[in-house]
């Protein structure tokens, strides 16, 4: 197989859908519906793209350099935190996937009394125009804009990220997999968009490239 051709062309694929979604976001608000339809496209092609790092980095054989622990300097005084307005880190794992069955939330005793005067406040309904924050996924996308154009990088921060890893597994006993089991986030079984198929088509070359390495 031809590896390098194949990470190539997905990562076309990838730069073509973010320029795709670029085209559409970039306002601090936008309407919910477009907000929405954008988000199905970003999660997809984030799990895609993780995927593509993990094959980049099997291939390619890129191994982490630990590097010298060095002790945090102390700062005398309060360190005002940042505003958190910069780009982003990539997120090279996926969410864990949750097995347990989520438990409803039990609501409170409510006590009325006959005396008592009730006021209902207006339920408010969520419209698709209705305009709404764009800013976690205007940064989501700038994140994966940054990876993007340097996968060589992204694969030496996850060979850094699995050393850590398995280092916390020596310590706990914890198992976790390179990549998350089942089915990827974003992933439809149905899905006829091109990042659907950009997604499938990565899994499939990571999974390969961690139990058949080239």
């Amino acid at each position: 197989m031809d590896w390098t051709l194949a990470i190539d062309r997905h990562r076309d694929v990838l730069l073509r859908m973010l320029a795709l979604l670029l085209a559409v976001t970039g306002n601090a608000v936008m309407p919910r519906c477009e907000r929405t339809a954008a988000w199905r496209v970003l999660r997809p092609a984030e799990a895609a793209l993780r995927r593509l790092v993990v094959v980049v980095k099997q291939v390619f054989g890129i191994e982490a350099r630990v590097a010298a622990t060095r002790a945090a300097p102390v700062i005398a005084g309060d360190v005002p935190r940042g505003a958190g307005t910069g780009i982003p880190a990539f997120a090279l794992f996926d969410a864990r996937k949750r097995f347990e069955p989520r438990r409803a939330a039990r609501g409170q005793p409510r006590i009325r009394f006959f005396d008592e005067v009730q006021v209902f406040e207006p339920v408010v309904i969520a419209t698709p125009d209705d305009m709404v924050s764009a800013e976690s996924l205007n940064r989501r996308l700038l994140a994966l804009q940054r990876a993007l154009g340097d996968l060589p990088k992204q694969a030496r921060r996850r060979a850094r990220w699995e050393v850590k890893r398995q280092a916390s597994r020596a310590d706990t006993g914890k198992y976790i997999a390179p990549i998350r089991p089942g089915t990827p986030p974003g992933h439809r079984a149905r899905g006829k968009h091109p990042v659907d198929f950009a997604l499938r088509e990565c899994h499939a070359l990571a999974l390969y490239s961690l139990h058949d390495p080239p």
